[in-house]
């Protein structure tokens, strides 16, 4: 809730429910009961949508949207390949892609996962040595149209491996470690095509709003699922990270103060 506003800010955003999403320095640092940031980065929050739940939407919701929708520009005649589907932008963006029709297969290494997987609407795979063999098997030889790869380098040779012709490897995170240069020779045959993401809304401000206001009314009207798998009190952030870490988590895991 804003408490405060500085000069030059309209003081009835005074008392209004709001989510925030801006990276540093902009913001002066979320791991608090009170924090600055610029009127741009608030999302106004409709009464109907709990604080919990809106937390979960800024950084995780817009990065799944403007990935689906901006970078990758997912379509409905596509199959797409989601890593760490299970996570809190994995099963955001198994969601998103299927709200544009498109076929969405997920990643994920536990039955439980592999459940919000399935729930959110996608086709869950195991890890294994054998995943290239079991998606090309699931797509009649062809392999998927897009890949969004948030681990990097233990998935990075699959995740080239299972592309259709034409097909797109985008990365957006490194969570398994930093993936491999990639040599453009290995990308003719199959006239493949590499590419990154990292949220950042000053690239395109117009996408990021329509995002916002998106990702805010899906979550109200529970169109968009933010599943959180845990809250913790804000004092308990050092387990927070502990239980990130381990890859147990499913979705979202928010912090309260």
């Amino acid at each position: 809730m804003v408490v405060e506003t500085g000069a030059g800010v309209d003081p009835a955003w005074r008392g209004r429910r709001v989510a925030l999403y801006a990276p540093p320095p902009a913001v002066s640092g979320t791991y608090a009961a009170l924090a600055t940031c610029p009127v741009a980065a608030l999302m106004p929050i409709p009464d109907g949508l709990d604080f919990v739940t809106a937390a979960a939407v800024p950084a995780q919701g817009l990065t799944a949207y403007l990935i689906i929708h901006r970078a990758a520009r997912i379509r409905a005649d596509q199959v797409v390949l989601i890593h760490a589907a299970a996570g809190g932008v994995g099963l955001l963006a198994v969601q998103l892609a299927r709200k544009l029709g498109a076929r969405v297969l997920g990643t994920v290494s536990s039955d439980d996962k592999a459940d919000a997987v399935r729930d959110a609407g996608g086709e869950p795979l195991r890890y294994g040595d054998d995943l290239v063999d079991r998606v090309r098997a699931l797509t009649d030889g062809r392999g998927v149209d897009v890949v969004l790869d948030s681990v990097g380098l233990p998935t990075q040779a699959a995740s080239m491996a299972m592309l259709a012709p034409f097909g797109e490897l985008v990365h957006f995170g490194d969570a398994g470690g930093f993936p491999v240069p990639v040599n453009p020779e290995d990308l003719h045959a199959r006239s493949i095509k590499v590419s990154a993401f990292g949220l950042d809304e000053r690239h395109d401000p117009l996408a990021s709003a329509q995002a916002r206001l998106a990702l805010i009314a899906w979550a109200a009207d529970s169109s968009l699922r933010f599943r959180i798998s845990r809250t913790l009190p804000l004092a308990e952030a050092a387990e927070a990270h502990r239980l990130i870490e381990s890859r147990g988590t499913i979705g979202k895991l928010v912090l309260t103060p």
